[in-house]
Formats: C-alpha cells, sequence, structure tokens
C-alpha cells in the first residue's frame, strides 16, 4: 500500500507539472485503471500529437485542461485507494456493518466523481479535436487496449 501511495504522489507530481504528453509508467496507470474503469483518452491523444496533426491551438487547449484537472484526478484516485485500506482494515478489525457501508458509500461517491470528471474530458476532447482526430483517438485507444 505504501509503494502504490507513493507512486501516487509521484504521479500528481509529474502530472501537475503540466507535462500532459508525458505517459504515466505501468505502475501509475495501474492505479490509476484500477480507480478509474473509464478509458484514458488523453494519454493516446498526448502520445500520438504527431499522429494526430494536433495544432499548437489544440495542444495549449490540451495543456490547459489537464493543468486544470488532472492534480483533481490524482487526488481522486489517492482517496478511493485510501478508502480501500480503510474497509480493508476495518472489516479485519471486525467493524459493525453500518462502519463497512458508510465507508464503501464514500469509496463509491469519489468513483462516481471519478467517472464524471472523465466524462468531461471526452467531451473536451470532443471540443478541441476534429471529428476525424477524435474518431482516430477511439480507434488508437482500441487498437492499445483490445
Amino acid at each position: 500500500m505504501k509503494k502504490l501511495a507513493i507512486m501516487v504522489l509521484t504521479s500528481l507530481a509529474l502530472l501537475s507539472s503540466g507535462a500532459w504528453a508525458e505517459g504515466l509508467s505501468k505502475e501509475q496507470m495501474a492505479a490509476v485503471k484500477h480507480a478509474n474503469p473509464m478509458p484514458n483518452l488523453m494519454q493516446v491523444v498526448g502520445e500520438n500529437q504527431d499522429k494526430l496533426k494536433l495544432t499548437e491551438k489544440q495542444k495549449k487547449a490540451l495543456a490547459q485542461w489537464v493543468d486544470r484537472y488532472r492534480p483533481r484526478m490524482m487526488k481522486m484516485v489517492k482517496a478511493v485507494t485510501t478508502l480501500e485500506k480503510q474497509l480493508h482494515d476495518a472489516a479485519l478489525a471486525g467493524a459493525p456493518g453500518s462502519v463497512l457501508k458508510k465507508i464503501a458509500s464514500q469509496m463509491l461517491s469519489v468513483r462516481g466523481a471519478i467517472i464524471k470528471q472523465k466524462t468531461m474530458c471526452r467531451n473536451n476532447l470532443a471540443r478541441v479535436l476534429t471529428r476525424d482526430q477524435l474518431k482516430q483517438t477511439l480507434a488508437l485507444y482500441k487498437k492499445q487496449h483490445g
């Protein structure tokens, strides 16, 4: 768990620097994917800027989005892993069902917020990219992630 917390904090530090095109390590991406089953289309766009032929205006708009929203996302990812550990530990400690239900409810609430933000991100991509670029992004994602 300590290793996961370090990975999340490292991700937060890296990503809040505005380096939106930089990919996450496999461990960091696993932590994000665990807390967030939504597709990470921004990573695909960041890794394929040349292939997608992004304009400078598009790059700037996407970088601004990342600077604004990625730190919040990483905080939510950390919250999910923290709540999962609390739930696990409380269950082993014999906590009553009402306590377990409260922790689980908090965790599901954060996951819902993650899904909402990822949906906003997808909608932002649809505004910033051309239809062809978005179509190509989705095809690249599907190719990479089955």
